[in-house]
């Protein structure tokens, strides 16, 4: 089982260490009263969630342990095109895409693009940190995204 071995850190089964500020763990807790909130931490094979439910860690989502399959979100085939483009976009770039960035690869409206974030936001598969620009991170790991094509 996973376990908080320090304020702010949590060591998964398979021996990795996720470790996040001090804001992010309190904020996580503050929203998982009532409902699942997830954290991520790492990149690529090594990207660890970490999901709280009434201000208490209950999973450790691991892509090594393969313990992500049954417990990921769920996404439409348009969310998961959306959550591909942000992960690409990152990888290539460096940081995370702007709506604006969305909007011209998907060819559709700047309303589109914002109401397509906020879903994705309220089913906790991005995560974004509010009053910052291009602060998106994709918490479905990589290698349960779909490919991404040409639109």
């Amino acid at each position: 089982m996973p376990k908080e071995i320090q304020p702010y850190a949590y060591q998964c089964d398979c021996g990795y260490l996720a470790q996040f500020s001090e804001n992010a763990v309190k904020e996580a807790k503050a929203r998982s009263i009532g409902k699942k909130q997830w954290i991520s931490e790492g990149q690529g094979l090594e990207k660890h969630i970490v999901v709280f439910q009434d201000g208490i860690m209950t999973a450790m989502l691991c892509p090594r342990e393969g313990r992500h399959d049954s417990s990921a979100p769920k996404f439409t085939g348009t969310q998961g095109r959306y959550l591909a483009f942000i992960h690409q976009y990152t990888q290539l770039h460096g940081r995370p895409p702007a709506e604006a960035d969305m909007q011209d690869y998907f060819r559709v409206s700047p309303p589109s693009v914002h109401q397509m974030v906020l879903t994705l936001e309220r089913k906790r598969l991005i995560q974004r940190t509010p009053g910052q620009a291009r602060s998106i991170t994709v918490l479905v790991p990589a290698d349960r995204l779909p490919r991404l094509e040409s639109v």
